[in-house]
Order: structure tokens, then sequence, then C-alpha cells
């Protein structure tokens, strides 16, 4: 009897051991996920302090749901600026230096996320993919884009941004503060996570090779968020197309204002396309560190 007893309670411990060991790591596989799309903005568009009148411009993406972006037209020659936000969803306050190269010609597409601004429906990466992937078709149906593409993304967004870049026609594209991968990213933050347990996994380095065209990367000297390793990384990754920026004051937040946004501004002069009453000193080889990726290593 005895015997039968202590077997009895072996099995319901080690049933609860397994239990335990299973909610742990369904905890910690959907943890980073969490936090990812955790903080999402609201969007006022009442706020919006610019000089631009944008167009609310809808989609109806492959579940159906409605999905509200900002659009702006660019002049006629001049390229439209397709961007894609952190994980706050903002395109209010962050993509203020894009607002002001649109004011002079550029066309603007500010890309609202599901979940994000008003929008219905949660986010995760397949479907912020699919998302992404049917606005570009709009674009191209309804001629939105007649002088092509550029497209941008800030943090969470360069994973969406090299994601259709290495799939669609464009004529640059830009990755400010990016990640390698997120799994990456959340080892920087918590560094015994182990990458099988981030299911989201924004792998830009797997693809970063496939774009062909220019591309402008960005990071901050003092990003502890997605520090500059990673950004030198993804530019040795396509040394033929990659050019890296590294501001040396630059933050996670920051970045722009420290110097990102002459940057910007003299890559886009690059393309061929220059911005009207631009200076001397944003002009792309006067920006703060700027390194064909072909010297990174």
């Amino acid at each position: 009897m005895r015997k039968g007893k202590r077997r009895k309670q072996a099995r319901v411990f080690a049933t609860l051991i397994m239990l335990l060991v299973a909610a742990w790591a369904t905890a910690a596989h959907t943890v980073p996920e969490y936090v990812l799309f955790r903080d999402r903005l609201a969007l006022d568009i009442l706020k919006f302090d610019s000089k631009l009148k944008l167009e609310p411009i809808e989609l109806t993406a492959s579940d159906g749901l409605k999905l509200r972006s900002y659009y702006f037209a660019p002049q006629p020659g001049k390229p439209l600026i397709v961007y894609f936000p952190d994980r706050l969803g903002d395109i209010i306050y962050k993509p203020r230096h894009l607002t002001a190269i649109a004011e002079e010609g550029y066309g603007l597409l500010l890309t609202g996320y599901r979940g994000y601004g008003g929008n219905p429906g949660l986010p995760s990466e397949t479907m912020l993919y699919a998302d992404a992937s049917a606005m570009m078709e709009r674009i191209a149906v309804d001629d939105l884009a007649p002088s092509g593409v550029i497209i941008y993304g800030y943090s969470m967004g360069t994973g969406v941004a090299s994601y259709v870049a290495a799939r669609a026609e464009t004529l640059g594209l830009v990755l400010e503060a990016p990640f390698t991968t997120f799994g990456d990213a959340v080892r920087q933050q918590f560094s015994q996570v182990p990458e099988w347990l981030v299911r989201t996994k924004f792998d830009t380095r797997s693809r970063i090779g496939n774009v062909d065209a220019p591309i402008l990367i960005l990071a901050g000297g003092k990003d502890q968020i997605t520090p500059a390793r990673f950004a030198e990384r993804l530019a040795s990754i396509n040394a033929d197309h990659a050019s890296l920026v590294v501001v040396p004051d630059g933050n996670h937040l920051n970045l722009i204002r420290k110097g990102g946004a002459a940057a910007v501004q003299g890559f886009l002069a690059r393309l061929g396309a220059p911005l009207a009453d631009t200076q001397t000193d944003m002009a792309y080889g006067d920006a703060p560190h700027v390194m064909p990726a072909s010297s990174v290593h």
C-alpha cells in the first residue's frame, strides 16, 4: 500500500513539474511579444503639426479588416516615402523630419498598423507583413507613386520595411535604429532568453542581402536598445548597396535630432532627387560617420 501511495505521489509531483515547466515555457514564449505590442499609441490626427494636408487612405486587409493610413501625394518627378513606424505605432511625432521633407515635394505615406491608432485587430508579425504587402499592391494599382517609392522603417518598423524592400521594387531603403532580428533585440535587454523562445522574428539579417537598391542604415552610438553593432552587421551583409551612418551622440529616441536628419536628406539627394533649398551642410558626405558598408567589419 505504501509503495503504491508513493508511486502515486511521485506521478502527481512529476505532473506538477511538467505543468510548471510548460507554463514557464509558454510565458517566456509570449512575454516578448506582449512587450513588443503592448504600448500602442492612440492616434489623434488633430495633433499633427505640419502644413501637409494628409488624406486618410483605407486598406482592406486579407482578413477583411479596414485599416487606415495617411497619404500625401508627391509632386511630379518626386518619389513616395512609405514609412513603417516603431512598436508604438507613432506616426504623429517621430517622423516629423519626413513631413518636413514632404513639404519640399516628396510624397509621404504614414502606414497605420492593425491594432494601432484606432485601427481594428491585433498586431502580429505575420499580419503586419500581409498588411504591408497589401499596401504596396494598393500603391501600385492606384498609381499613388508614379515616380517610385522609398521604403523607410524605424525600430520595429525596420523589420516590416526590410520584408517589403526584399520583395518590392524600390528606389531605396532607410533603416533607422534597426535590429538584426527581434530575438537579438530581446537578448540585448534580457541575455538569458534563448532565441527559440521568441516567436516573433523580424529577421532583417536574413533578407537584407536580397534588397537590390541603395540602403541607408542609421544607428546611434549611445543606443542601448538597438546598438550600432546591429546596424554594422546588417551593413556588412549587403556591402554592395548599404551605407552606414553612426551618430555618436544618438540614442534610440534622439537619433534624428542628433544628426540623422542630415543623413536622410543627403541619402535622398544621392538617389538623384535633391530636396529644394537643401543646404550644403545637409549633404550626404557631411553627415556624421558615413561609411560605405565595404568598410564595416
